[in-house]
């Protein structure tokens, strides 16, 4: 099915994460409907929020409704229950055929059963620990963007000295790590393995957990592991 520009957006929540989403999704130019239990939850829209607001129980059918769900090119179920959010997950994907449907999980170890049931997911809690982590402790290689749970996700890596004239394929010799592009001198590239790195080459790289962890590793040694 086609779609305009201008997309039907039905966000099932209004605390923190469904306001900023629903602010966000709006300066867009979307239409977005925002639905909550909690009639007082809309105030925190603010007074420049132009989109429509429905009070309802999340698994109220007349309230989903109301809210558009049955035209809606996607919808965000982002209350606070995660047993909330996976009915509401389902019902928008199974019963009125919702193109595109992503689901908040607060418990991170609840996520297997979202994956099973085929379902878009967001953990922002794992992903926000992971990117402390890095702040506090790796302030060398900075994360730029995160799939998924964030179980892989693309960093931004400035070489160092060290590893001036190596190969690429000895900084990213692993299954863990794929080298995404490279800026040198204010151009980008799609690098070979072979390329010889150079002393302040900006490297995008792709990695899991544990790429991560020994891309970071090979870094603090210097480039002479």
């Amino acid at each position: 099915m086609a779609h305009s520009a201008r997309e039907d957006i039905v966000i099932v929540g209004c605390g923190r994460v469904g306001v900023e989403l629903a602010l966000s999704v709006h300066r867009q130019g979307h239409t977005v409907s925002v639905m909550d239990a909690n009639s007082k939850a809309f105030d925190k829209l603010g007074p420049d929020f132009r989109g429509r607001t429905v009070l309802g129980d999340a698994l109220d059918y007349g309230a989903l409704k109301r809210a558009g769900i049955e035209t809606a090119h996607g919808l965000a179920a982002v209350t606070a229950s995660d047993s909330a959010n996976i009915v509401v997950a389902r019902v928008a994907r199974d019963i009125f055929k919702v193109e595109h449907v992503v689901a908040r999980v607060y418990e991170p170890t609840r996520a297997p059963i979202y994956e099973m049931l085929g379902l878009q997911t967001v953990a922002s809690t794992s992903w926000g620990a992971q990117r402390i982590e890095q702040l506090l402790l790796h302030p060398g290689v900075r994360s730029i963007y995160s799939a998924g749970n964030g179980e892989v996700q693309i960093y931004e890596v400035s070489i160092p000295d060290a590893w001036k004239n190596r190969a690429l394929s000895e900084l990213m010799s692993s299954d863990s790590l794929r080298p995404v592009a490279l800026s040198r001198g204010g151009r980008a590239l799609l690098p070979a393995s072979d390329l010889a790195l150079q002393a302040q080459d900006v490297l995008l790289v792709s990695a899991t957990v544990d790429g991560v962890a020994l891309l970071r590793q090979r870094l603090q040694l210097n480039g002479k592991d």
